[in-house]
């Protein structure tokens, strides 16, 4: 909620986030997310093309795949194809807290070069396993609202909030 309340209507890339809700309840999040920040959000389909400026949230057997020249949303079960998909150097992987730690090594590793890859910090974080992991491997580490400056700061440099510290963006 507050790293999507944080981006700014116009934000230039797709906003793609994926969550495993007990009960699958996706409709009810994409409900309550719509009230928390003023990009479009929707309930990522098969077939559906990637626009950019739009959140969507990722059932877990749905991940976007480059069709006829367009990102769509396909049936597939494995995170690691999605570095064939989108281009990792205008990429971002972002491990929240309750993120799966088993994809760390996925994101850090060569397939992922020139990604953002970072994590929420500790405090607030009610299971920091997966960020911790991101970390501890050299990723940065903030606040939901640190994580959005960051993707501002990639993706709208003139509408920049703050000092990124020498940060790699």
């Amino acid at each position: 909620r507050q790293l999507l309340g944080a981006l700014p209507e116009g934000f230039p890339r797709p906003v793609l986030v994926r969550l495993q809700l007990d009960g699958g309840r996706y409709d009810r999040l994409v409900r309550q997310m719509e009230r928390a920040t003023a990009m479009p959000v929707q309930l990522a389909e098969a077939g559906m093309t990637v626009s950019p400026g739009e959140v969507y949230f990722l059932p877990p057997d749905l991940m976007p795949s480059a069709v006829g020249g367009a990102l769509r949303f396909a049936e597939a079960g494995d995170i690691a194809g999605l570095a064939d998909a989108v281009p990792p150097d205008d990429s971002a992987l972002l491990f929240l807290s309750g993120a799966d730690a088993s994809l760390v090594d996925v994101a850090m590793g060569p397939a992922w070069q020139g990604a953002l890859v970072g994590g929420q910090s500790e405090e607030g974080c009610y299971d920091p396993v997966a960020a911790r992991a991101v970390a501890q491997r050299g990723g940065p580490s903030g606040s939901p609202t640190d994580i959005a400056d960051w993707l501002i700061a990639r993706w709208m440099p003139s509408a920049r909030r703050f000092d990124s510290g020498g940060l790699s963006l």
